[in-house]
């Protein structure tokens, strides 16, 4: 049995330039949950340097009062990106509405490989995730179609 991983302290400032994700789970420390169903969202303080487990958010739809993606979304308001095995179209609508970029990934992998991934993409962000880092437009327009980021990082849609 797998069990629920253990975040670590986390404080506001700790991680100078980081973002938070948010990755759907429903067995340790793997993305492998698609939004309308995983049990769980791992959420994670990124920064080039480093991501850290910060909170582990159980999703329970029966909190939900009416709408469960709206909910859902709701668990991971502070998170500028959710990784999902898969989402359907209209809770993708939600979650990007709510300010939050998600991004596919079908294959289930370690949460830690897609941090891994992320992270040197940090340095020179795309602009769809210098917007989210909160770069201003002048230093997201700065960024060059020659620096070729990994696939993970395309913006869905």
């Amino acid at each position: 049995m797998t069990t629920t991983p253990t975040p670590l302290p986390y404080t506001d400032g700790d991680m100078p330039d980081s973002i938070r994700v948010a990755c759907a789970s429903n067995k340790g420390e793997m993305l492998n949950g698609h939004f309308g169903s995983c049990e769980r969202f791992l959420v994670y303080q990124v920064s080039q340097a480093e991501y850290r487990l910060i909170d582990v958010r159980e999703v329970g739809d029966d909190a939900a009062e009416e709408d469960k993606n709206a909910y859902r979304a709701s668990l991971i308001l502070d998170c500028q990106v959710v990784f999902i095995a898969s989402v359907g179209g209209p809770a993708a609508a939600k979650i990007v509405k709510k300010g939050i970029h998600p991004i596919k990934q079908p294959v289930v992998v370690p949460t830690s490989e897609l941090l891994a991934k992320l992270q040197p993409a940090l340095a020179n962000p795309p602009p769809w995730l210098g917007k989210v880092m909160g770069k201003d437009a002048e230093s997201r327009a700065r960024f060059s179609a020659d620096d070729d980021d990994d696939e993970l990082l395309e913006a869905e849609g």
